[in-house]
């Protein structure tokens, strides 16, 4: 390693060359957005979903010690995916699930990423390098995280927002026990007066203080809700059969993104017959076809009730 070129350089380096488009750093201080969250679970905006609200998610979420007592730095990354074209809201033909599940589930892609990513750190530090990889698997605020690491500030659309690539991204953290020099802080807000997201949201779950009411949410109740689907909420539902990407679709951010992004998949589209086909499967078709994909994460029954309220509007 050239000596004019720091470790976070060549960490940073890496992960691009991986398909991160995006890496900062930031320390393990606690984290000053904490009350957000705490209010939104008061409000009751988890739906169901009521493990977030448990002592381990709550206490976890304040400071990264108390889920990694030994970290020192804290790498952040994204990892672009595609959206939909605006046109696709449109189309009456097919059923849309959000970009991010496209190709393997991220949940595995990407920790077999950045073990590639880790495996020559060791030789890089000059000594054994303790590492900890998260991607949406455990109680961090990896929203504040990322603004701190300076990736991008917190949308109106309640998603962190890249100037460089917009918002549609999956967030990995790497928490190391070696000090590394951090970025600094994402300070601007540059949502300005724009208010496309809000205006556009199919059923208004988007907030003031740009968190979301999950009690509202198209992604919520296609992915997360395992019982029936509230009348009102269903006739919102458009062409989406699992997830939403709407408030990510208009924004501005989103189509400024430059052309040099690496994404390996397309965003998945379903014809009116793929769809017949999926209402005809047993649980072990299903889960041999996409069980390797986010896609499953609504289990055969939920898909099974999006598609059956797809062709019924």
């Amino acid at each position: 390693m050239a000596s004019d070129v720091s470790i976070e350089e060549v960490i940073k380096a890496r992960a691009y060359r991986l398909g991160f488009s995006l890496a900062g750093i930031t320390s393990p201080a606690p984290l000053q957005g904490h009350y957000v969250y705490e209010e939104w679970l008061h409000s009751g905006n988890q739906a169901d979903m009521q493990y977030l609200a448990s002592d381990r998610h709550i206490e976890n979420r304040k400071d990264p010690h108390t889920l990694v007592p030994w970290v020192s730095s804290i790498l952040v990354l994204g990892l672009p995916y595609q959206l939909h074209s605006l046109p696709r809201l449109h189309d009456p033909g097919f059923g849309l699930v959000s970009g991010y599940a496209a190709g393997e589930d991220y949940h595995t892609r990407i920790p077999k990423l950045l073990s590639l990513l880790l495996e020559s750190l060791d030789e890089l530090f000059g000594c054994r390098v303790q590492t900890r990889i998260f991607t949406d698997s455990a109680p961090v605020l990896e929203r504040e995280l990322g603004v701190r690491a300076g990736l991008g500030w917190i949308g109106r659309n309640s998603c962190l927002i890249s100037p460089s690539i917009g918002s549609s991204f999956l967030l990995a953290e790497v928490f190391i026990d070696q000090q590394l020099e951090p970025d600094s802080p994402f300070h601007e807000n540059r949502c300005g007066s724009c208010q496309r997201c809000v205006q556009a949201c199919p059923t208004g779950c988007i907030l003031p203080n740009r968190t979301i009411d999950s009690r509202r949410c198209l992604s919520y109740h296609t992915i997360e809700n395992r019982g029936q689907i509230p009348s009102e909420i269903a006739e919102k539902l458009g062409p989406w059969i699992f997830g939403c990407d709407v408030c990510q679709m208009v924004c501005p951010w989103n189509h400024k993104r430059a052309a040099d992004i690496r994404i390996d998949q397309e965003p998945i589209t379903f014809s009116e017959e793929d769809m017949r086909a999926i209402l005809q499967i047993d649980e072990p078709k299903f889960k041999s076809t996409y069980g390797q994909s986010a896609f499953s994460r609504a289990k055969l029954s939920g898909i099974k009730r999006n598609i059956s309220i797809w062709l019924q509007s």
